[in-house]
């Protein structure tokens, strides 16, 4: 026994800090959505007997764990209004961060639970209204987990980089008279593909952008073509720039021929699936716990609701730019990363996915990087 427990511990700690914390607030997590769909449940027969007339405003039990994986794709959904804007704003995200949530939200349906428990003269209305914010806010949680996996796991496997973020991060919100030469340093030019073609004309230029997918639904490679193209164009003194998507659909039969092909809701290792795609092209493909792109290859979707800003911003990254904001972290030990943002500009869409927008600056940037290849 003494040495099946010795193994068991050994084990865990081969388990990184920032997994076996995650795990640790995800179970937490897993608990509460059960202690909600248990209370929706019994909100919804008490509201059918004693007040029917309300019986409308419960048509939806709480949202089931966001599930990710291939072929599984996010809603294209309007752009939230965007915040007031400020000269440097800053957010954390860690399982600390997110455990609070947990904790916070627990007690808010502790005390609706208690109040249910004297059902007399209860106020259905009100009860209803505080059962909707728990489940908002059920989804905002689940975001920032998907959010905590992805990015502490992109920080443990390239420390250096991140070192190098962290330490532009603490010059900016030092005010370090450095910044600029350091940002340009850190950030650099756009990596922008040479398969990017630029047609110009005298009222400004198209840069034509092959994009190769397996993505099987149509209708919402329309959509995405959509919002990119409508927000990558920009006007500068008359000139007109503008960015036009030329979908290459590949199936997952090609990609894999001679090997298993992926199903619907597999596990992929990102970097080797789109691998598998051709190079004279960037890349539009699902299966990615939550949406990012890779600079200058390839935009990888998660299942989680997407602004239409947000997939123009990851578009961004496949044609070149890295994030506008600074993203470093806060080693926390055993309780994993804390990630650090900050972001100071906010009229840029690779800086502010909520609410900058493309400049024709980011065009010339473009087509200086492509002449220069």
């Amino acid at each position: 026994m003494a040495l099946l427990l010795a193994l068991a511990i050994g084990q865990t700690q081969d388990i990184p800090a920032y997994v076996r914390e995650g795990e640790r607030v995800e179970r937490e997590f897993r608990a509460y959505r059960d202690r909600l769909a248990n209370f929706y449940g019994m909100l919804r027969e008490a509201v059918a007997r004693e007040a029917p007339g309300l019986l409308h405003c419960l048509q939806d039990a709480p949202p089931q764990p966001v599930v990710y994986g291939y072929q599984l794709l996010p809603r294209i959904v309007r752009d939230p209004q965007a915040p007031e804007s400020a000269p440097v704003r800053t957010f954390s995200y860690s399982w600390p961060i997110t455990q609070g949530y947990v904790d916070g939200e627990s007690e808010k349906l502790r005390r609706i639970e208690n109040e249910f428990g004297r059902v007399a003269g209860a106020d259905f209305s009100r009860m209803i209204e505080e059962y909707q914010t728990l489940v908002a806010n059920q989804r905002t949680i689940d975001q920032y987990v998907q959010y905590n996996r992805f990015w502490q796991r992109a920080i443990a496997m390239d420390r250096a980089r991140f070192d190098q973020l962290t330490r532009l991060y603490e010059m900016m919100k030092s005010g370090d008279p450095e910044i600029g030469s350091a940002v340009a340093e850190v950030l650099g030019r756009p990596e922008t593909p040479a398969s990017v073609r630029v047609i110009r004309s005298a009222g400004g230029a198209d840069l034509r952008v092959p994009v190769y997918t397996d993505i099987e639904d149509d209708a919402f490679l329309t959509n995405a073509r959509t919002a990119i193209e409508n927000l990558w164009q920009a006007d500068d003194s008359g000139a007109r720039y503008r960015v036009s998507i030329e979908f290459r659909r590949i199936p997952a039969s090609q990609l894999y021929r001679g090997g298993n092909i992926p199903r619907r809701g597999d596990h992929l290792d990102m970097r080797a699936h789109v691998a598998r795609f051709p190079s004279d092209g960037v890349v539009l493909t699902t299966g990615a716990e939550t949406t990012h792109g890779f600079v200058g290859r390839y935009v990888a979707l998660g299942p989680g609701d997407l602004s239409r800003r947000t997939l123009a911003h990851e578009f961004g990254h496949a044609l070149g730019f890295r994030d506008g904001y600074i993203r470093g972290y806060r080693d926390l030990g055993g309780r994993g990363f804390e990630i650090l943002e900050l972001t100071s500009s906010f009229d840029d869409i690779m800086s502010a996915p909520r609410q900058g927008r493309v400049q024709a600056a980011h065009f010339r940037l473009i087509m200086d990087a492509l002449a220069g290849k």
